[in-house]
Order: C-alpha cells, then structure tokens, then sequence
C-alpha cells in the first residue's frame, strides 16, 4: 500500500481538529485531517445540542476569520445567575463589571459544525480524508506513521483530536484520570413565556447542576437545558408521565411558564484528564487529552485554548527551523497549557463533588460561602476573566 508523506497530520474533525487546521493553514503551514466518519455523514450534520462560546474562544475565532459568520447565529451571555437549588441568594455575574463584550455566546452545535467544516473545505492547505479506519501507529527514527484502510501516513507529528474516547491516546499509551460521575445529563429545549433577556441560569442540587442556557430567536423565548441527574433517579424522571413537572420543581418557571419543550437525549457522565500531553510524535488535544463535566459548559473552550496554544507552537516551530515534533518545542506548549488545564479540569471536578453533598451543615457552609463571593468585586472579577477564557497562563 502507498505511503503519503504529510506535514502534519490531525485525527478527529471535530471543532478543536478544524479549528487547530484553519488557524495553521493561515500561517501557510499544511496539515491532513484523518477523520472516521464519511463526508456525508459530516455535511448532514444534526446535533441539537449547543455550544458555550467563551469570550476567549470568540477571539480565537475571529482571529481564523470565522466569527463573524458565527457570530449572526449567537445568542450573546451579559448575565449569569448561580444558586443553591432554588435559594434565591446566589452570585450574579453581569458583563458591565468587567467591560470586555458578552461573558460568552451559546451557539446550536449544528450550525456551529457546519460554519466551520465549510471554511476548512475552502482551504488548499488542509486535506481532509474520511472514512479512515487506523490500524496501526509506528515510530521510525523521527517519524511516525499511521497504517489505514486509506493508505499510510507518514509525518512528524501526529495531533490527537479525536475527542473523549480517543483511539489515538490509546496508541500512545498515555496514562490518564478518569471517574465515573454515576450521572447523566438531560439535554433538550424548552420554550417559555418571558424573554430571557441574555441571562444563564445555573442551578446547584445534590443530585446535578441544573443550566438553562439562553438561545437566539427573535422574542428571546427558547432556552437549551442540560439537566444533570444521578443514575439511580434515571428511570423515575424518563419513564415518568409528568417529565414537565418533575423538571418544573427545578426550573421553578424562571422564565415564565413553559409553553413546549423538545425530546430529552442522554448522556453520560465522566472524566478523563492525561497526565502528559505528549510522547514522542504524538501530541493530544481536546476532549482527548481532557474531558470534563459540563458544570460549567467549559469543554469546548478548552480545547479552542489547547488548538491555539498548539497552532502557536508549530508557528513558532516553522519559524525556528525546527521539527513539528521537537521535544523542546512539545515541553513548552506543555508547560504553557499545564495551568489552564488543571485548574479547570479539578475545578470541575470539585465543583460537582462540593454541591453533591446534601448535609444541612454543608448547605449551610455553601450558602455562606456565595453570599460572600457575590459581595466580593475581587473574586467576582477574577473567575469572570477565568470563566470569559482571558486569563493569560503562559508563563
């Protein structure tokens, strides 16, 4: 079978693979998506779930020239509201404290796939290949090679992002955490009487958060809903008849009564963070390096930071005369991302840990605690910065 020799290959054409090759094709550096499904089922694109764009990841993307053709489509954040269950003291975070432009967008995940996988067609430097079934890495001195049904690649380095349940981290045999959440998230749509008014709503039970996610529409009356619940309450809140009340005891009719809602899909919930980023010729981003619990719909924003970052080094790499897949070069895009990630990733994890506890002294130490953060202006703006993906890590 024929060997193709490559400049860079990326596994996986989700958002962070594509946007990693876009920003990459606009400092004329090549590279060659191996993806898994056809094109067909890519241009047929059909997830209704949505997407937190954060401010940062907006930059990024506006930076690759894409966000203006994204932005028509998205429903800015200015106003977050976060309580204990349905304790109406809680932290409300607003875009007027901090001057930067909206605390984030929430975009269908549909559209956004399909804005950005048209851009990535228009370009003569990214190669797209479906329907790649990979059976085997190799290293050569330097050099790796993929062995596929498509051929075999040959390249420097190779960039993982092929998401959670990554193969290519698999290959390289790259330790990581990982916890089962014993939890799934509920993710549908809801219409409601009031306008949302560009507020996101984050409500903290034992059982799992509760997000309502402001959408775009002309009236401002659909909101996205990822409604975490634990495992053993699966079957009484699916099978249950009155699915609208049981979620009403939650949803408390924040934004006026619900008029209709969607068919709930379910998802499982987990975590996985590697403790390396690298090894050898195979560097991993995205869900595949980390994936995390949706609390607080960070993902996503992740993985656009780890694609930038990454793009960054190769950048750098070209300029410097020096292989994709120099160790120097690989450290530092390591060390540069080791804060960010970590600080999210345990975040995360804590966060969910923190309001699963349902011991009264516990709530009581929670409430506290956000009655003194929603009066601090210093920590409000400094998770604000965190959240809104403008914190510069890169030491």
């Amino acid at each position: 079978m024929n060997t193709f020799n490559q400049n860079l290959i990326i596994v996986g054409s989700g958002l962070v693979g594509m946007t990693m090759a876009l920003k990459l094709s606009k400092q004329k550096i090549q590279s060659t998506i191996l993806e898994k499904n056809s094109l067909q089922i890519l241009n047929k694109i059909s997830d209704k779930r949505t997407s937190a764009i954060s401010q940062g990841s907006s930059r990024i993307l506006e930076e690759i020239g894409i966000w203006e053709k994204i932005k028509k489509y998205a429903q800015p954040i200015n106003e977050i509201v976060v309580t204990e269950g349905l304790d109406e003291n809680g932290i409300n975070f607003n875009s007027k404290i901090m001057n930067e432009g909206p605390l984030g967008y929430i975009v269908e995940n549909s559209i956004l796939k399909k804005i950005v996988l048209n851009e990535l067609k228009k370009s003569n430097l990214i190669k797209l290949i479906d329907n790649t079934k990979i059976k085997k890495i190799s290293h050569q001195s330097g050099f790796i090679t993929i062995y596929s049904n498509k051929g075999n690649f040959r390249s420097s380095l190779l960039i993982g992002a092929d998401g959670r349940f990554s193969d290519i981290r698999r290959h390289a045999n790259l330790k990581y955490f990982f916890k089962d959440y014993d939890q799934f998230a509920l993710v549908f749509t809801i219409k409601h009487k009031k306008p949302h008014n560009e507020i996101a709503l984050e409500r903290f039970f034992p059982s799992g958060p509760l997000a309502i996610l402001p959408m775009k529409s002309s009236k401002m009356r659909y909101s996205s809903v990822v409604w975490t619940i634990d495992k053993s309450e699966k079957d009484k809140v699916l099978k249950n008849k009155d699915f609208k009340s049981l979620f009403n005891n939650k949803y408390n009719n924040f934004f006026g009564e619900i008029e209709n809602f969607t068919k709930p899909k379910m998802y499982s919930l987990n975590i996985f963070s590697c403790h390396e980023y690298f090894k050898k010729n195979i560097v991993l981003i995205g869900d595949a390096c980390q994936a995390i619990h949706p609390i607080a719909g960070q993902g996503l924003n992740l993985g656009l930071r780890d694609a930038a970052s990454l793009a960054d080094s190769m950048i750098e790499s070209k300029r410097l005369g020096l292989e994709y897949s120099d160790p120097t070069i690989l450290s530092d895009y390591s060390q540069k991302r080791t804060i960010d990630k970590n600080l999210l990733v345990q975040a995360t994890h804590r966060l969910n840990n923190f309001f699963s506890n349902d011991s009264l002294l516990f709530s009581k130490f929670r409430n506290l605690g956000l009655k003194i953060f929603n009066k601090s202006l210093f920590l409000k703006k400094q998770s604000m910065l965190f959240a809104m993906g403008l914190r510069n890590f890169n030491f």
